[in-house]
């Protein structure tokens, strides 16, 4: 009696193929691949081989062949921000529809895992590239050098130094203009915005707007540097509103770094709201349900992600494209109700 029992059936290889059908490896894979040099009766023999073998190609062995592959790279500098799950779902859908992959990574705000994800991405010859850059973009350089020609699409940064490459991101100055002008309209005189320390800060034309705001409005600026994470943030913020001159409202980057501003305000007994306003920007699904609501600026991140993946695909003209955005005015944002900075409740 035999054992029936088996372990996984083997892959059969171009090679097992070339030995089966009595011809070379090259000639076997001139055939399999469609490409002339094959007689058409050995080519008949040799597929007919392979089918009989169950010979499947490998696309990754393929696509270092040739050069080329359906795969595609997206790096973000920071995937707990819930704002990218939204980008990312949105160029999920397009992949899916022209049969492209996604391979996701995790800069986490550091310049040097970011480059070594751009050369790991390269060195598997992605057919393009789409980033959210740490800075001023030197991870595009990198890929455009390791790449050249490949596609680059620069996700929610200003990039407006480097050549060949196509951008994707809110309308950066309405974003700062809308609660600006809002904040300046609600009595506030001195107002906070976001942003992250020079070296990594990947959109600088939000700071210009926002002095250029400050300036026209009368509003007394303070810029709050701070790496783009909560633990950093809240710290930033609370030392920012514990002083005597401290702003009363606070323009976020994201609703993801909102919360820590929310969380600063409340370690120190403020109210965010009467004591600090707060806008944030995406309006995630959970914005509206904090205590207060958050105001933010509202955009279709989905929509991001899909005029990502369609310029990488070609499938779109390699124009800019700048995503509407609009102001959501919910409790977080309000008429101060004391004069110059915030009583501090114990």
């Amino acid at each position: 009696m035999t054992d029936e029992v088996a372990g996984p059936r083997q892959q059969v290889g171009i090679r097992e193929v070339a030995r089966a059908a009595g011809v070379s490896v090259a000639a076997a894979s001139f055939a399999l691949n469609g490409q002339p040099g094959v007689a058409v009766a050995t080519r008949r023999r040799i597929l007919a081989v392979a089918a009989h073998l169950g010979y499947r190609a490998n696309p990754q062995a393929q696509a270092l062949r040739r050069g080329r592959t359906s795969s595609y790279g997206i790096v973000v500098r920071n995937l707990a921000n819930p704002f990218f799950l939204e980008v990312l779902s949105g160029a999920g859908q397009v992949a899916a529809e022209h049969g492209a992959t996604l391979f996701l990574l995790d800069s986490r705000y550091s310049l040097e895992r970011e480059a070594d994800h751009v050369r790991e991405m390269a060195a598997q010859r992605l057919a393009g590239l789409a980033i959210a850059p740490v800075g001023s973009g030197q991870a595009v350089r990198l890929w455009q050098d390791l790449r050249p020609g490949a596609p680059v699409v620069v996700l929610n940064a200003a990039a407006d130094t480097i050549a060949g490459v196509t951008r994707v991101l809110p309308d950066n100055a309405a974003a700062v203009e809308l609660p600006m002008r809002r904040i300046a309209a609600l009595g506030h005189s001195a107002v906070a915005f976001l942003s992250a320390p020079r070296p990594l800060m990947a959109d600088p034309d939000r700071l210009g707007h926002f002095r250029r705001l400050a300036r026209e409005l009368g509003l007394r600026p303070h810029v709050l540097y701070s790496r783009l994470d909560l633990p950093d943030v809240r710290a930033a913020a609370a030392r920012m509103l514990a002083r005597p001159d401290a702003p009363t409202a606070v323009v976020t980057n994201s609703d993801y770094t909102a919360l820590a501003i929310y969380k600063a305000a409340r370690d120190l007994g403020l109210r965010v709201g009467p004591d600090v306003s707060v806008v944030g920007h995406d309006d995630l699904p959970s914005s509206e349900l904090l205590d207060p609501p958050l105001a933010t600026l509202r955009m279709d991140g989905q929509e991001i992600g899909r005029a990502v993946m369609r310029r990488l695909l070609g499938i779109d003209p390699a124009q800019d494209y700048f995503a509407p955005v609009a102001l959501i005015d919910r409790p977080s944002l309000r008429q101060p109700e004391t004069s110059g900075s915030p009583t501090i409740h114990y």
